[in-house]
């Protein structure tokens, strides 16, 4: 079955859209996607058993992929709760599931997912034909204030305590802060905005308006801003999910608004997903800020599959958004 939009097809008395994250959630797509958002879903007699939500883009009239929308981090298929509880004895239902939701999936020259962190395996998705590879987060399960404290490594406290001395740290509820102080760094930085405005807009006005995130703001005693960040929740994780911090900023600014948040995170009994380790060639120029704070290094999968025109298409690097 295809869904498409704000899934009409999905009567809400009858069908409840499991959400693994906040990103699976119909109000997260519809936002993120600009309404444009689709899904295939798998039932088990008669419930719903999975759903697989999606955006497919046409490259020169010609050619169609299928993707994950931009400002969604992680995506991939939900599985109902009741054939996939963690810890419990696995079977084959939940492969089996996602073996149908790909079966549903349209034609496409070219199709890439990451994957959600509760994705354990990608056993359908190589019998269907993908390739699959790791990217790699950080995590940093609940504890007291204390032991998040001693778990980190000793130049991130002193980044802390340093920013600390000079920045104060509160919480904007305006709905316009956080997207006008970023296009002012990256403004003075002389560099632009690459996401969609008016998305990235209407989607952090959604995410404070459900309070499903907040703004953190490290600010000089006079009250200028130098540095914010941008996390979101789920009931089983906060996500580290955007930041800026002025050119001129104290080096630490960003380490101490993380560390609000992950006291924040913790005191809910969420983890904190760091949310994304950059691989730059041969460099991690990220690595060192997201392990000082300690935690674990953990995979996201990612998963695609081209067609012969869409493997041709992307050795000759003309096309595709991953």
């Amino acid at each position: 079955m295809l869904n498409t939009g704000f899934g009409e097809r999905l009567p809400h008395t009858l069908r409840i859209p499991f959400s693994p994250t906040i990103f699976h959630e119909p109000w997260w797509l519809a936002r993120a996607s600009g309404g444009a958002y689709q899904e295939v879903t798998a039932d088990l007699g008669g419930q719903l058993a999975g759903r697989l939500p999606f955006i497919m883009h046409r490259w020169m009239k010609c050619f169609t992929t299928i993707h994950i929308p931009a400002l969604t981090h992680c995506l991939g298929p939900a599985i109902s709760p009741a054939l996939d509880r963690p810890g419990a004895v696995k079977s084959f239902k939940p492969i089996q599931i996602c073996a149908q939701l790909l079966q549903q999936l349209p034609k496409a020259a070219h199709i890439w997912f990451r994957l959600h962190p509760d994705t354990t395996n990608t056993l359908a998705f190589e019998t269907a034909g993908f390739s699959s590879n790791v990217q790699w987060s950080v995590e940093i399960a609940p504890a007291a204030s204390d032991v998040l404290w001693k778990q980190m490594r000793d130049k991130t406290r002193n980044a802390i305590r340093r920013a600390g001395d000079t920045l104060q740290v509160t919480e904007s509820d305006d709905e316009g802060f956080f997207l006008d102080f970023y296009n002012a760094c990256l403004h003075e930085a002389g560099r632009r905005n690459s996401y969609d405005e008016d998305c990235l807009k209407q989607l952090g006005a959604e995410i404070l308006l459900r309070n499903r995130g907040r703004v953190l703001v490290a600010a000089r005693a006079d009250g200028t801003p130098q540095a914010a960040i941008l996390t979101v929740w789920d009931t089983r994780r906060e996500y580290y999910f955007m930041s800026s911090r002025q050119p001129g900023a104290h080096f630490g600014a960003v380490n101490l608004l993380l560390w609000h948040a992950l006291q924040n995170a913790a005191a809910r009994g969420r983890i904190f997903d760091m949310d994304g380790i950059h691989v730059v060639g041969t460099q991690t120029p990220n690595l060192l800020l997201l392990s000082g704070f300690g935690g674990s290094i953990v995979p996201r999968y990612c998963v695609s599959r081209s067609s012969a025109t869409g493997n041709i298409l992307r050795k000759t690097g003309r096309a595709f958004r991953r």
